[in-house]
């Protein structure tokens, strides 16, 4: 029967001399298939996934977006040894979702880390679900959000993109003042600033004080600015 990997044989293991002798170790085909779970299993959008920052092509025009490409690269070779993650805030098309994706893709590949990916949206359409007490399970949903609260790194995109109700706001400051206790890393992005712009809310009106007072000790925040680059290309 034909195998997969020539150097093991499909056994998982490979020989190799330490000191005269000869010794087990394990093959790098399994080292593969450990990354090809992790990178399955991390719930990134699957026009993102194996992307690396490489594929980020900033605006030569524009200095913030190298900026946050050198800000990804940074977080990228200094990990594990950091202590906060990055906040990315930017308008409609400039990459945010492409950064966070990167990171989380590199990381895996090059660090085996556990990643998982959440977006805003898709969190709190599953927490709403819960609201109406007299006919949900809430075992799935408790079983999302303790996997997200322990994953090593969390990346969660769109932050702020709608407006929760109290109920879903508590849980997700559950969720992110879990981790904050915990000291784990969370790469965050929003379309939303801290500063007026326009007619604009700011952050903190759309996820809460409480939730953006973690995140100024949680993350460093990385403003991009641009033209929705989809717009520009389409």
């Amino acid at each position: 029967m034909e195998t997969k990997c020539a150097k093991c044989h499909d056994s998982g293991w490979v020989l190799v001399k330490v000191e005269g002798r000869e010794v087990a170790r394990p093959c790098q085909c399994r080292r593969d298939d450990v990354r090809s779970l992790k990178a399955s299993n991390a719930n990134i959008p699957l026009r993102f996934l194996g992307t690396e920052l490489k594929s980020y092509f900033p605006d030569e025009a524009n200095k913030s977006q190298a900026k946050a490409k050198k800000a990804a690269e940074k977080f990228i070779a200094e990990y594990p040894a950091v202590d906060q993650g990055l906040l990315f805030q930017g308008a409609t098309g400039v990459g945010k979702t492409r950064l966070l994706c990167c990171i989380g893709n590199q990381l895996i590949k090059e660090k085996n880390i556990e990643v998982a990916y959440i977006d805003w949206n898709d969190l709190t359409r599953e927490m709403r679900s819960g609201e109406d007490t007299s006919n949900r399970d809430f075992t799935t949903i408790g079983q999302l959000i303790q996997r997200l609260v322990r994953v090593e790194l969390l990346l969660f995109d769109e932050l702020g993109a709608s407006r929760p109700s109290p109920w879903v706001e508590d849980n997700i400051y559950y969720l992110v003042n879990r981790r904050y206790n915990d000291n784990r890393i969370t790469l965050f992005a929003s379309n939303y600033f801290d500063k007026k712009i326009g007619g604009e809310e700011t952050l903190s009106e759309r996820i809460g004080n409480r939730i953006r007072s973690r995140l100024f000790e949680m993350a460093r925040s990385v403003e991009i600015m641009g033209a929705d680059y989809r717009q520009k290309h389409y």
